[in-house]
């Protein structure tokens, strides 16, 4: 048996919701009010994009989980390091000298 939720078509009133909360609220937030994907309401928002809709951008996004944690338990994360230059000109071993 699929586990999965079977979404529902959206409408013109999931649209007008999309676009009055989609600056203040998660797709996964906006997707369990009206009962349908936040995959569906990704698409809603990509169509109204390409139609030339000026859809703010997100202002409320999901908390990343390594981020709260550290904060949770007062940690500084370390300061990156950066790459070392690789030296320009070939890749792997070298060839051998042919006689």
């Amino acid at each position: 048996m699929n586990a999965r939720k079977r979404s529902r078509p959206y409408t013109l009133e999931d649209v007008n919701y999309v676009y009055d909360n989609y600056a203040n609220m998660t797709a996964g937030e906006i997707a369990e009010q009206l009962g349908i994907s936040k995959f569906q309401v990704a698409k809603i928002v990509s169509e109204l994009r390409k139609k030339g809709v000026d859809l703010p951008e997100k202002t409320v996004r999901r908390q990343n989980p390594i981020e709260a944690f550290l904060k949770q338990r007062g940690i500084e994360p370390k300061a990156r390091k950066k790459a070392p230059a690789k030296a320009a000109g070939r890749r792997g071993r070298p060839r051998k000298k042919s006689s």
